[in-house]
């Protein structure tokens, strides 16, 4: 339910007309009025001051131009959540690109000619030579799939955002 903050009106009426087409019936008016008050039992409507916030249901006859207080603070919120979902995607897939380039130059590392050399008169350092590459592999494979499980998870972000947004 949109909300609105009371400018100049003093009355539940004025309000209504504010918030109503200009050549809306006295009816459709008295019915936006009432349907105000059904929003809000707790207030006073009777008594309006500037800076009052009000639930306001969107009649029918409702302009389009009133803005809705809730939309215009959380459309910036929403638009920097968006950008920081983006931010976290495109920093991941740094990370992993990163990642796998390092796990590439440890990998020719190990594969040096010296190291095979000297790995082939020593059986403990040929051990954990394969240890070591099969170590790099499980990682790279783990640092993939992480990755792909955080962008689908932004995905589904995506969307809770989106039917977030709607709710109002």
């Amino acid at each position: 339910m949109p909300i609105i903050v009371v400018d100049q009106e003093k009355t539940v009426a004025a309000l209504a007309a504010r918030l109503v087409k200009t050549r809306t019936s006295k009816a459709a008016k008295e019915r936006a009025a009432q349907a105000i008050r059904e929003a809000n039992p707790g207030l006073d409507l009777d008594r309006l001051r500037p800076g009052m916030i009000v639930f306001v249901p969107r009649p029918p006859e409702a302009r389009e131009d009133v803005p809705d207080v809730v939309t215009e603070a959380l459309a910036p919120l929403f638009d920097q959540i968006r950008t920081e979902l983006d931010a976290l995607i495109r920093t991941a897939n740094s990370a992993l690109e990163a990642d796998t380039a390092e796990r590439e130059a440890t990998a020719e590392i190990l594969d040096a000619e010296a190291v095979q050399a000297a790995a082939q008169n020593d059986p403990l350092l040929q051990y954990n030579l394969e240890r070591v590459r099969q170590t790099l592999a499980d990682d790279g494979q783990s640092a993939v799939e992480s990755t792909e499980s955080l962008i689908n998870g932004t995905e589904q972000w995506y969307t809770d955002l989106d039917d977030l947004s709607t709710l109002w």
